[in-house]
Protein backbone atom coordinates (compact mmCIF):
# COMPACT_ATOMS: atom_id res chain seq x y z
CA UNK A 1 0.00 0.00 0.00
CA UNK A 2 1.25 3.29 -0.96
CA UNK A 3 1.91 5.54 2.43
CA UNK A 4 0.27 8.63 0.63
CA UNK A 5 -2.70 7.08 -0.88
CA UNK A 6 -3.28 8.72 -3.75
CA UNK A 7 -5.31 6.51 -5.37
CA UNK A 8 -8.52 5.63 -3.31
CA UNK A 9 -11.19 2.89 -3.86
CA UNK A 10 -13.35 4.02 -1.10
CA UNK A 11 -13.92 7.38 0.41
CA UNK A 12 -16.70 8.83 2.79
CA UNK A 13 -17.17 12.13 4.03
CA UNK A 14 -19.15 12.69 7.14
CA UNK A 15 -20.96 9.98 7.07
CA UNK A 16 -23.46 9.73 9.28
CA UNK A 17 -26.19 6.99 10.40
CA UNK A 18 -28.72 7.68 12.95
CA UNK A 19 -31.79 5.32 14.32
CA UNK A 20 -33.95 7.68 15.88
CA UNK A 21 -31.59 9.20 18.81
CA UNK A 22 -29.27 7.05 18.33
CA UNK A 23 -26.25 7.94 16.19
CA UNK A 24 -24.40 4.91 15.04
CA UNK A 25 -22.06 6.19 12.57
CA UNK A 26 -21.15 10.30 13.56
CA UNK A 27 -19.55 11.63 10.59
CA UNK A 28 -17.28 8.95 9.57
CA UNK A 29 -14.14 9.96 7.28
CA UNK A 30 -12.72 6.77 5.99
CA UNK A 31 -10.29 6.37 2.95
CA UNK A 32 -9.63 3.09 1.36
CA UNK A 33 -6.44 2.74 -0.97
CA UNK A 34 -6.71 0.61 -4.36
CA UNK A 35 -5.18 -2.76 -3.83
CA UNK A 36 -4.32 -2.48 -0.05
CA UNK A 37 -6.11 -4.67 2.73
CA UNK A 38 -8.00 -2.22 5.46
CA UNK A 39 -9.14 -3.47 9.05
CA UNK A 40 -11.67 -2.16 10.11
CA UNK A 41 -11.71 -2.61 13.91
CA UNK A 42 -13.78 -1.32 17.36
CA UNK A 43 -15.63 -3.16 20.04
CA UNK A 44 -19.20 -4.81 19.59
CA UNK A 45 -21.64 -1.64 18.92
CA UNK A 46 -19.22 0.46 17.96
CA UNK A 47 -20.77 0.92 14.61
CA UNK A 48 -18.30 -0.98 12.13
CA UNK A 49 -21.45 -3.15 10.66
CA UNK A 50 -23.54 0.09 10.34
CA UNK A 51 -21.05 1.79 8.08
CA UNK A 52 -19.82 -1.15 5.45
CA UNK A 53 -23.70 -2.03 5.13
CA UNK A 54 -24.07 1.42 3.83
CA UNK A 55 -21.16 0.66 1.74
CA UNK A 56 -23.25 -2.28 0.89
CA UNK A 57 -26.55 -0.08 -0.07
CA UNK A 58 -28.29 -2.40 2.80
CA UNK A 59 -28.56 1.04 4.85
CA UNK A 60 -28.58 4.47 3.45
CA UNK A 61 -26.88 7.54 5.47
CA UNK A 62 -28.46 10.04 6.85
CA UNK A 63 -26.07 12.30 5.48
CA UNK A 64 -22.67 12.44 4.18
CA UNK A 65 -20.82 10.86 1.22
CA UNK A 66 -19.53 7.91 -0.32
CA UNK A 67 -17.02 8.66 -2.96
CA UNK A 68 -16.03 5.19 -5.29
CA UNK A 69 -13.05 5.74 -7.87
CA UNK A 70 -13.23 9.79 -7.24
CA UNK A 71 -17.00 9.19 -8.13
CA UNK A 72 -20.28 10.40 -5.18
CA UNK A 73 -22.57 7.96 -5.27
CA UNK A 74 -25.63 6.77 -3.69
CA UNK A 75 -26.01 3.17 -3.33
CA UNK A 76 -29.78 2.16 -2.36
CA UNK A 77 -29.22 -1.72 -2.82
CA UNK A 78 -26.63 -3.98 -2.26
CA UNK A 79 -27.15 -4.48 -6.48
CA UNK A 80 -26.31 -0.99 -6.88
CA UNK A 81 -23.22 -1.88 -4.88
CA UNK A 82 -22.03 -4.68 -7.04
CA UNK A 83 -22.26 -2.31 -9.48
CA UNK A 84 -19.99 -0.12 -8.35
CA UNK A 85 -17.83 -2.63 -7.94
CA UNK A 86 -18.51 -3.43 -4.58
CA UNK A 87 -19.27 -6.72 -2.74
CA UNK A 88 -19.96 -8.23 0.65
CA UNK A 89 -19.22 -11.39 2.59
CA UNK A 90 -21.32 -11.86 5.45
CA UNK A 91 -20.20 -13.78 8.65
CA UNK A 92 -23.31 -16.23 8.01
CA UNK A 93 -23.55 -17.58 4.56
CA UNK A 94 -25.98 -17.26 2.34
CA UNK A 95 -25.61 -20.44 0.41
CA UNK A 96 -27.91 -22.99 -1.22
CA UNK A 97 -26.65 -26.31 0.49
CA UNK A 98 -28.42 -28.50 -1.80
CA UNK A 99 -26.80 -26.74 -4.76
CA UNK A 100 -23.42 -27.45 -6.45
CA UNK A 101 -20.39 -25.32 -5.75
CA UNK A 102 -20.85 -23.73 -9.72
CA UNK A 103 -24.38 -23.11 -9.25
CA UNK A 104 -24.01 -21.17 -6.45
CA UNK A 105 -21.84 -19.28 -7.73
CA UNK A 106 -23.99 -18.41 -10.66
CA UNK A 107 -26.91 -18.30 -9.05
CA UNK A 108 -28.76 -15.53 -10.69
CA UNK A 109 -27.01 -15.26 -13.54
CA UNK A 110 -27.54 -18.57 -14.98
CA UNK A 111 -26.47 -19.21 -18.64
CA UNK A 112 -29.01 -20.68 -21.07
CA UNK A 113 -28.64 -22.95 -24.33
CA UNK A 114 -32.01 -22.85 -25.17
CA UNK A 115 -34.07 -22.74 -22.66
CA UNK A 116 -32.16 -25.16 -20.54
CA UNK A 117 -29.48 -23.97 -18.64
CA UNK A 118 -26.08 -25.09 -19.74
CA UNK A 119 -24.53 -26.97 -16.42
CA UNK A 120 -21.27 -27.96 -18.29
CA UNK A 121 -20.46 -24.14 -19.91
CA UNK A 122 -21.19 -23.46 -16.04
CA UNK A 123 -19.13 -25.63 -14.51
CA UNK A 124 -16.42 -24.74 -16.82
CA UNK A 125 -16.42 -20.97 -16.16
CA UNK A 126 -17.04 -21.39 -12.56
CA UNK A 127 -13.08 -24.00 -12.91
CA UNK A 128 -11.77 -21.20 -14.75
CA UNK A 129 -12.39 -18.51 -12.12
CA UNK A 130 -11.16 -21.25 -9.43
CA UNK A 131 -7.66 -21.49 -11.65
CA UNK A 132 -6.99 -17.91 -11.73
CA UNK A 133 -7.39 -16.72 -8.45
CA UNK A 134 -5.09 -19.91 -7.22
CA UNK A 135 -8.52 -21.41 -5.06
CA UNK A 136 -9.10 -24.71 -4.12
CA UNK A 137 -12.48 -26.07 -4.78
CA UNK A 138 -14.36 -29.14 -6.84
CA UNK A 139 -17.10 -26.88 -8.87
CA UNK A 140 -19.33 -30.19 -8.78
CA UNK A 141 -19.32 -30.75 -4.89
CA UNK A 142 -22.67 -30.31 -3.15
CA UNK A 143 -21.83 -26.93 -0.90
CA UNK A 144 -23.63 -29.34 1.90
CA UNK A 145 -20.52 -31.61 1.49
CA UNK A 146 -17.88 -29.23 1.89
CA UNK A 147 -16.06 -27.59 4.78
CA UNK A 148 -16.78 -23.78 5.87
CA UNK A 149 -13.60 -22.74 5.22
CA UNK A 150 -14.78 -23.68 1.33
CA UNK A 151 -17.60 -22.60 1.86
CA UNK A 152 -16.44 -19.50 2.47
CA UNK A 153 -14.00 -19.37 -0.79
CA UNK A 154 -17.50 -19.91 -2.73
CA UNK A 155 -18.71 -16.86 -1.08
CA UNK A 156 -15.83 -14.67 -2.76
CA UNK A 157 -15.96 -16.49 -5.63
CA UNK A 158 -19.66 -15.58 -6.15
CA UNK A 159 -18.48 -11.68 -5.66
CA UNK A 160 -15.48 -12.11 -7.92
CA UNK A 161 -17.88 -13.52 -10.83
CA UNK A 162 -19.76 -10.23 -10.93
CA UNK A 163 -16.79 -8.06 -11.06
CA UNK A 164 -16.32 -6.69 -8.08
CA UNK A 165 -12.92 -4.42 -7.58
CA UNK A 166 -13.49 -4.47 -3.64
CA UNK A 167 -14.29 -7.71 -1.37
CA UNK A 168 -15.98 -6.27 2.26
CA UNK A 169 -15.46 -9.47 4.58
CA UNK A 170 -17.55 -9.18 7.64
CA UNK A 171 -15.41 -11.37 10.82
CA UNK A 172 -14.33 -13.84 8.52
CA UNK A 173 -12.17 -16.34 10.62
CA UNK A 174 -15.51 -16.60 13.27
CA UNK A 175 -16.30 -20.39 11.69
CA UNK A 176 -12.43 -21.42 10.65
CA UNK A 177 -10.13 -23.75 12.08
CA UNK A 178 -6.52 -22.14 12.16
CA UNK A 179 -5.45 -24.15 8.83
CA UNK A 180 -8.59 -22.45 7.34
CA UNK A 181 -7.51 -18.47 8.74
CA UNK A 182 -4.24 -19.08 7.76
CA UNK A 183 -5.23 -20.13 3.78
CA UNK A 184 -8.02 -16.94 4.31
CA UNK A 185 -4.86 -14.65 4.64
CA UNK A 186 -3.04 -16.19 1.99
CA UNK A 187 -5.91 -15.76 -0.46
CA UNK A 188 -6.58 -12.38 0.57
CA UNK A 189 -3.26 -11.64 0.20
CA UNK A 190 -3.22 -12.76 -3.00
CA UNK A 191 -6.46 -11.14 -4.09
CA UNK A 192 -4.82 -7.75 -3.03
CA UNK A 193 -1.59 -8.91 -5.13
CA UNK A 194 -4.45 -9.25 -8.26
CA UNK A 195 -5.54 -5.78 -7.89
CA UNK A 196 -8.62 -6.60 -5.51
CA UNK A 197 -8.88 -4.03 -2.49
CA UNK A 198 -9.83 -5.72 0.34
CA UNK A 199 -12.05 -4.57 3.49
CA UNK A 200 -12.28 -6.87 7.10
CA UNK A 201 -14.14 -6.35 9.98
CA UNK A 202 -13.20 -7.75 12.68
CA UNK A 203 -11.80 -7.49 16.29
CA UNK A 204 -9.13 -10.34 16.65
CA UNK A 205 -6.32 -8.08 16.88
CA UNK A 206 -3.39 -10.96 16.08
CA UNK A 207 -5.28 -11.54 12.59
CA UNK A 208 -5.31 -7.62 11.70
CA UNK A 209 -1.43 -7.58 12.51
CA UNK A 210 -0.69 -10.23 10.19
CA UNK A 211 -3.81 -9.67 7.09
CA UNK A 212 -3.94 -5.90 6.98
CA UNK A 213 -2.25 -3.10 5.50
CA UNK A 214 -4.09 -0.52 7.33
CA UNK A 215 -6.23 -0.38 9.89
CA UNK A 216 -9.13 1.76 11.28
CA UNK A 217 -10.22 2.00 14.89
CA UNK A 218 -13.75 2.97 14.91
CA UNK A 219 -15.24 4.06 18.77
CA UNK A 220 -18.85 4.45 19.85
CA UNK A 221 -19.21 5.33 16.34
CA UNK A 222 -16.47 7.07 15.57
CA UNK A 223 -12.82 7.16 14.25
CA UNK A 224 -10.71 7.31 16.94
CA UNK A 225 -7.55 6.69 14.67
CA UNK A 226 -5.79 5.24 11.21
CA UNK A 227 -2.60 3.28 11.38
CA UNK A 228 -0.69 1.81 8.46
CA UNK A 229 -0.01 -1.88 10.71
CA UNK A 230 3.84 -1.74 10.16
CA UNK A 231 3.61 1.33 12.46
CA UNK A 232 1.16 -0.33 15.31
CA UNK A 233 0.86 -3.02 17.29
CA UNK A 234 -2.08 -5.01 18.85
CA UNK A 235 -1.28 -3.13 22.60
CA UNK A 236 -2.12 0.16 20.89
CA UNK A 237 -4.80 -0.76 18.98
CA UNK A 238 -6.20 -2.52 22.06
CA UNK A 239 -5.42 0.61 23.99
CA UNK A 240 -7.53 3.08 21.28
CA UNK A 241 -10.32 0.86 21.21
CA UNK A 242 -10.94 0.81 24.98
CA UNK A 243 -9.04 3.98 26.11
CA UNK A 244 -6.57 1.91 28.66
CA UNK A 245 -4.24 -0.31 28.47
CA UNK A 246 -5.23 -4.15 28.49
CA UNK A 247 -3.92 -7.35 28.69
CA UNK A 248 -5.46 -10.39 27.38
CA UNK A 249 -2.23 -12.67 27.52
CA UNK A 250 -2.58 -16.08 29.47
CA UNK A 251 -1.47 -16.26 33.00
CA UNK A 252 -0.60 -19.77 34.31
CA UNK A 253 -2.06 -21.11 37.51
CA UNK A 254 -0.89 -19.61 40.86
CA UNK A 255 -1.61 -22.18 42.63
CA UNK A 256 -1.74 -26.17 42.10
CA UNK A 257 -4.86 -28.08 42.80
CA UNK A 258 -3.99 -31.84 41.45
CA UNK A 259 -6.69 -33.48 43.34
CA UNK A 260 -6.84 -37.48 42.22
CA UNK A 261 -10.71 -37.05 42.42
CA UNK A 262 -12.56 -35.06 40.02
CA UNK A 263 -15.04 -32.80 41.22
CA UNK A 264 -17.31 -32.97 37.89
CA UNK A 265 -17.68 -35.39 35.80
CA UNK A 266 -19.32 -36.28 32.22
CA UNK A 267 -19.47 -40.18 31.52
CA UNK A 268 -20.71 -41.59 27.69
CA UNK A 269 -23.14 -38.69 26.75
CA UNK A 270 -25.02 -39.12 24.13
CA UNK A 271 -28.01 -37.03 22.98
CA UNK A 272 -30.40 -36.70 19.85
CA UNK A 273 -31.42 -33.31 17.86
CA UNK A 274 -35.57 -32.78 17.26
CA UNK A 275 -34.88 -34.60 13.72
CA UNK A 276 -33.75 -37.62 16.00
CA UNK A 277 -30.01 -37.05 14.49
CA UNK A 278 -27.11 -37.70 16.72
CA UNK A 279 -25.68 -34.26 17.49
CA UNK A 280 -23.64 -35.54 21.10
CA UNK A 281 -22.08 -38.86 20.65
CA UNK A 282 -20.20 -40.96 24.04
CA UNK A 283 -18.45 -37.02 25.90
CA UNK A 284 -16.47 -37.97 28.29
CA UNK A 285 -14.44 -35.91 30.21
CA UNK A 286 -13.52 -34.50 33.99
CA UNK A 287 -13.28 -31.39 35.86
CA UNK A 288 -11.05 -31.00 38.67
CA UNK A 289 -10.78 -28.42 41.51
CA UNK A 290 -8.31 -25.31 41.15
CA UNK A 291 -8.67 -26.46 36.96
CA UNK A 292 -10.28 -24.79 34.16
CA UNK A 293 -11.36 -26.87 31.40
CA UNK A 294 -12.07 -25.60 27.83
CA UNK A 295 -14.22 -27.26 25.20
CA UNK A 296 -12.79 -26.03 21.91
CA UNK A 297 -14.05 -26.56 18.00
CA UNK A 298 -15.55 -25.00 15.58
CA UNK A 299 -18.67 -22.97 16.19
CA UNK A 300 -21.75 -25.73 15.36
CA UNK A 301 -20.16 -28.86 16.21
CA UNK A 302 -22.13 -30.07 19.36
CA UNK A 303 -21.14 -27.59 21.90
CA UNK A 304 -24.09 -25.42 22.35
CA UNK A 305 -26.24 -28.90 22.64
CA UNK A 306 -23.41 -29.99 25.27
CA UNK A 307 -24.53 -27.55 27.33
CA UNK A 308 -28.44 -27.67 27.17
CA UNK A 309 -27.75 -31.54 28.52
CA UNK A 310 -25.63 -30.18 31.14
CA UNK A 311 -27.55 -27.59 32.51
CA UNK A 312 -31.39 -29.97 31.92
CA UNK A 313 -32.34 -28.04 29.12
CA UNK A 314 -32.16 -31.20 26.65
CA UNK A 315 -32.13 -34.38 27.56
CA UNK A 316 -29.64 -36.81 27.59
CA UNK A 317 -30.45 -40.52 25.57
CA UNK A 318 -27.15 -41.92 27.16
CA UNK A 319 -24.36 -41.34 29.58
CA UNK A 320 -23.79 -39.90 33.29
CA UNK A 321 -22.96 -36.60 34.63
CA UNK A 322 -22.13 -35.76 38.22
CA UNK A 323 -20.65 -33.65 40.66
CA UNK A 324 -19.05 -34.03 44.08
CA UNK A 325 -19.89 -37.86 43.60
CA UNK A 326 -23.69 -37.31 42.95
CA UNK A 327 -25.74 -38.14 40.35
CA UNK A 328 -27.18 -34.86 38.71
CA UNK A 329 -28.13 -36.21 35.05
CA UNK A 330 -31.14 -33.90 33.92
CA UNK A 331 -31.07 -31.82 36.76
CA UNK A 332 -32.76 -28.23 35.67
CA UNK A 333 -30.80 -25.19 36.25
CA UNK A 334 -32.03 -24.32 39.91
CA UNK A 335 -31.29 -27.48 41.11
CA UNK A 336 -28.04 -27.53 39.55
CA UNK A 337 -27.74 -24.03 41.35
CA UNK A 338 -28.88 -25.01 44.89
CA UNK A 339 -25.77 -27.74 44.71
CA UNK A 340 -23.26 -25.36 44.42
CA UNK A 341 -23.31 -24.88 40.25
CA UNK A 342 -22.98 -21.34 38.85
CA UNK A 343 -24.39 -21.15 35.38
CA UNK A 344 -23.07 -18.24 32.58
CA UNK A 345 -25.18 -18.79 29.47
CA UNK A 346 -24.57 -19.12 26.07
CA UNK A 347 -27.21 -16.25 25.38
CA UNK A 348 -27.42 -13.71 27.98
CA UNK A 349 -30.82 -12.04 27.35
CA UNK A 350 -32.49 -15.23 25.87
CA UNK A 351 -31.43 -17.77 28.75
CA UNK A 352 -29.57 -15.52 31.49
CA UNK A 353 -31.37 -11.82 31.96
CA UNK A 354 -34.99 -10.61 31.25
CA UNK A 355 -35.12 -7.25 29.77
CA UNK A 356 -38.35 -5.97 31.27
CA UNK A 357 -37.09 -6.86 34.55
CA UNK A 358 -34.94 -4.22 36.87
CA UNK A 359 -31.09 -4.41 37.12
CA UNK A 360 -31.77 -5.38 40.94
CA UNK A 361 -34.19 -8.71 39.73
CA UNK A 362 -31.71 -9.92 37.62
CA UNK A 363 -29.19 -9.89 40.39
CA UNK A 364 -31.10 -12.82 41.68
CA UNK A 365 -32.77 -14.35 38.91
CA UNK A 366 -32.53 -18.08 38.98
CA UNK A 367 -31.97 -17.68 43.17
CA UNK A 368 -34.69 -15.82 44.13
CA UNK A 369 -36.56 -18.87 46.30
CA UNK A 370 -32.70 -18.13 48.42
CA UNK A 371 -33.92 -17.95 51.62
CA UNK A 372 -31.25 -14.95 52.10
CA UNK A 373 -33.46 -13.68 49.69
CA UNK A 374 -37.02 -14.27 50.38
CA UNK A 375 -39.40 -15.62 53.36
CA UNK A 376 -42.61 -17.21 52.88
CA UNK A 377 -42.73 -16.14 49.00
CA UNK A 378 -42.27 -12.42 50.12
CA UNK A 379 -39.18 -10.83 48.82
CA UNK A 380 -36.46 -9.18 51.09
CA UNK A 381 -36.13 -5.97 49.39
CA UNK A 382 -33.85 -4.60 51.64
CA UNK A 383 -31.27 -7.81 51.30
CA UNK A 384 -32.12 -7.78 47.19
CA UNK A 385 -31.44 -3.97 46.41
CA UNK A 386 -28.30 -4.90 49.00
CA UNK A 387 -26.77 -7.98 46.59
CA UNK A 388 -27.33 -5.79 43.35
CA UNK A 389 -25.57 -2.86 44.81
CA UNK A 390 -22.57 -5.74 46.05
CA UNK A 391 -22.70 -6.79 42.67
CA UNK A 392 -22.28 -3.46 40.66
CA UNK A 393 -19.32 -2.44 42.66
CA UNK A 394 -17.44 -5.57 42.64
CA UNK A 395 -17.85 -6.30 39.25
CA UNK A 396 -17.61 -2.90 37.97
CA UNK A 397 -20.47 -2.61 36.35
CA UNK A 398 -21.01 0.85 35.07
CA UNK A 399 -25.00 1.86 35.36
CA UNK A 400 -26.54 5.15 34.64
CA UNK A 401 -29.52 4.49 36.85
CA UNK A 402 -29.26 1.61 39.14
CA UNK A 403 -32.65 1.25 39.74
CA UNK A 404 -33.40 1.02 35.88
CA UNK A 405 -34.18 -1.73 33.47
CA UNK A 406 -31.12 -4.39 32.67
CA UNK A 407 -32.46 -3.07 28.87
CA UNK A 408 -30.50 -0.09 29.82
CA UNK A 409 -26.88 -1.78 29.95
CA UNK A 410 -23.96 -2.19 27.70
CA UNK A 411 -23.39 -6.02 26.09
CA UNK A 412 -20.51 -5.92 28.53
CA UNK A 413 -22.11 -4.26 31.63
CA UNK A 414 -25.13 -7.11 31.11
CA UNK A 415 -22.57 -10.05 31.18
CA UNK A 416 -20.93 -8.76 34.01
CA UNK A 417 -24.28 -8.71 36.01
CA UNK A 418 -24.45 -12.30 35.18
CA UNK A 419 -20.86 -13.27 36.19
CA UNK A 420 -21.55 -11.71 39.55
CA UNK A 421 -24.78 -13.24 40.48
CA UNK A 422 -23.35 -16.61 40.04
CA UNK A 423 -20.44 -16.07 41.73
CA UNK A 424 -21.67 -14.22 44.42
CA UNK A 425 -23.36 -17.75 45.49
CA UNK A 426 -20.07 -19.12 45.85
CA UNK A 427 -19.98 -22.13 43.75
CA UNK A 428 -18.02 -25.02 43.72
CA UNK A 429 -18.59 -25.21 39.63
CA UNK A 430 -18.83 -22.69 37.28
CA UNK A 431 -20.50 -23.66 33.53
CA UNK A 432 -19.36 -20.42 31.49
CA UNK A 433 -20.75 -20.80 27.99
CA UNK A 434 -19.58 -17.66 25.75
CA UNK A 435 -18.27 -15.99 28.57
CA UNK A 436 -17.46 -12.89 26.47
CA UNK A 437 -19.81 -13.22 23.57
CA UNK A 438 -20.47 -9.92 22.03
CA UNK A 439 -18.86 -7.90 25.48
CA UNK A 440 -16.16 -5.05 24.95
CA UNK A 441 -12.38 -5.69 25.45
CA UNK A 442 -12.46 -4.33 28.76
CA UNK A 443 -14.81 -6.86 29.79
CA UNK A 444 -13.42 -9.32 28.42
CA UNK A 445 -10.01 -8.33 29.93
CA UNK A 446 -12.33 -8.06 33.55
CA UNK A 447 -14.48 -11.26 33.15
CA UNK A 448 -11.05 -13.21 32.17
CA UNK A 449 -9.66 -12.12 35.37
CA UNK A 450 -12.68 -13.20 37.43
CA UNK A 451 -12.33 -16.50 35.69
CA UNK A 452 -8.95 -16.69 37.10
CA UNK A 453 -9.83 -15.78 40.43
CA UNK A 454 -12.24 -18.33 40.83
CA UNK A 455 -10.02 -21.34 39.59
CA UNK A 456 -7.52 -19.84 41.76
CA UNK A 457 -9.51 -20.02 44.99
CA UNK A 458 -9.63 -24.07 44.46
CA UNK A 459 -12.97 -23.75 42.39
CA UNK A 460 -13.42 -26.20 39.21
CA UNK A 461 -14.54 -24.18 35.95
CA UNK A 462 -15.77 -25.82 32.76
CA UNK A 463 -15.17 -23.18 29.36
CA UNK A 464 -17.21 -23.56 26.30
CA UNK A 465 -16.06 -21.11 23.88
CA UNK A 466 -16.02 -20.28 20.14
CA UNK A 467 -12.99 -18.44 20.30
CA UNK A 468 -10.04 -20.46 20.20
CA UNK A 469 -7.69 -17.46 21.55
CA UNK A 470 -9.84 -17.74 24.74
CA UNK A 471 -9.85 -21.41 25.13
CA UNK A 472 -6.44 -21.34 25.13
CA UNK A 473 -5.65 -18.29 27.01
CA UNK A 474 -7.69 -19.24 30.36
CA UNK A 475 -7.98 -23.29 29.65
CA UNK A 476 -5.12 -25.61 32.02
CA UNK A 477 -6.49 -28.38 30.02
CA UNK A 478 -8.39 -28.18 26.35
CA UNK A 479 -10.93 -30.89 24.76
CA UNK A 480 -11.46 -30.33 21.11
CA UNK A 481 -14.95 -31.32 19.43
CA UNK A 482 -15.83 -31.66 16.17
CA UNK A 483 -19.37 -33.38 14.95
CA UNK A 484 -20.38 -34.25 18.29
CA UNK A 485 -17.51 -36.32 19.66
CA UNK A 486 -14.02 -35.46 20.72
CA UNK A 487 -11.33 -35.97 19.29
CA UNK A 488 -8.36 -35.07 21.62
CA UNK A 489 -7.49 -33.86 24.49
CA UNK A 490 -4.38 -31.47 24.88
CA UNK A 491 -2.35 -29.53 27.00
CA UNK A 492 -2.37 -25.34 26.11
CA UNK A 493 0.99 -24.87 27.13
CA UNK A 494 2.27 -27.12 25.06
CA UNK A 495 0.83 -27.54 21.57
CA UNK A 496 0.79 -26.34 18.38
CA UNK A 497 -1.82 -24.94 16.03
CA UNK A 498 -1.58 -26.87 13.53
CA UNK A 499 -2.42 -29.86 15.66
CA UNK A 500 -5.23 -27.94 17.41
CA UNK A 501 -6.53 -27.03 13.49
CA UNK A 502 -6.31 -30.58 12.39
CA UNK A 503 -8.77 -31.89 15.37
CA UNK A 504 -10.94 -29.01 14.77
CA UNK A 505 -11.09 -30.36 11.65
CA UNK A 506 -12.03 -33.83 12.80
CA UNK A 507 -8.81 -36.13 12.47
CA UNK A 508 -8.65 -37.97 15.97
CA UNK A 509 -6.20 -38.53 18.25
CA UNK A 510 -5.72 -42.47 19.64
CA UNK A 511 -7.83 -42.99 22.50
CA UNK A 512 -9.98 -39.91 21.85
Amino acid sequence: MSENCSLKAIETIGLTKRFGDFVANDHIDLSVCKQEIKCIVGENGAGKSTLMNMLYGLLEPTEGRIVINGEDVKLKSPSDAIRHGIGMIHQHFKLVPSLTVYENILLGTEIKKGILVDRKKEAQIVQDLIEQYNFTLDPHSRVRDISLGERQRVEILKMLYRDVDTLILDEPTAVLTPQEVDDLILQLKNLRDQGKTIIVITHKLREVMALSDSVTVIKQGKVIGHRLTKDTCEEELAQMMVGREVSLERKENRKAFSESTPIYEVSELSTKDTFGRDCIKHISFQVRKGQILGIAGVEGNGQSELVKVLTGMMESTSGRISFMGQDITGFWPKELRKLGVGIIPEDRYAQGLSSELSIADNCIAGYHDDAALSQFGVFKEKEILSRRDKILQEYDVRVGDKNGNISSLSGGNAQKIIVGRELSHNPKLLIACQPTRGVDIGSIEFIHNTIFRFRDEGNAVLLISSELSEIMSLSDQVVIMHKGMITGNIDPNSVDMMRIGLLMAGIREEGA
